[in-house]
């Protein structure tokens, strides 16, 4: 993922003394370790993030905002952009997630309906209105019969 992501900040400005990245409030989490191993390699050039939802990002770059790149973890919006004509290359997946359960008392996760255990009194996952992962829980839970 960091090669990618390296070799996507760099040629997306490759004379540019700040590339501007329009970066999902979901993909927040490891943007600071993507932008550190990029200053390692390439020190001169100096890496914005912006931070905010994938629609309002979206959005605002339908509206012409200066991004140079935009990392959302729904595709949807940089496809709309692609088709819209306001980006110059087609979205490219640049990081595959997966549905986990965990809880912060010991227990054995066998499969999905484990949630349905006694014990197990609330749940909590993603708005699947604003989240990918919201949606993905929501599909495995529909999938599931739960």
């Amino acid at each position: 993922m960091f090669r990618v992501l390296l070799f996507l900040l760099l040629s997306s400005m490759v004379y540019a003394q700040t590339i501007r990245v329009g970066v999902a409030a979901n993909v927040s989490y490891a943007i600071v370790d993507l932008v550190k191993e990029f200053n390692k390699k390439h020190p001169d050039i100096k890496v914005q993030t912006i931070l905010g939802s994938s629609g309002k990002l979206a959005t605002q770059a339908l509206n012409n905002a200066p991004f140079d790149l935009f990392m959302s973890a729904n595709m949807a919006y940089p496809q709309k952009l692609y088709d819209a004509k306001k980006a110059l290359t087609k979205p490219r997946v640049y990081a595959k997630g997966a549905l986990v359960l965990f809880s912060v008392k010991p227990r054995k996760f066998h499969c999905i309906e484990t949630i349905q255990d006694k014990n197990i009194r609330r749940i909590a996952c993603g708005n699947p209105k604003t989240a990918p992962y919201g949606v993905a829980t929501k599909e495995a839970l529909q999938n599931a019969k739960l």
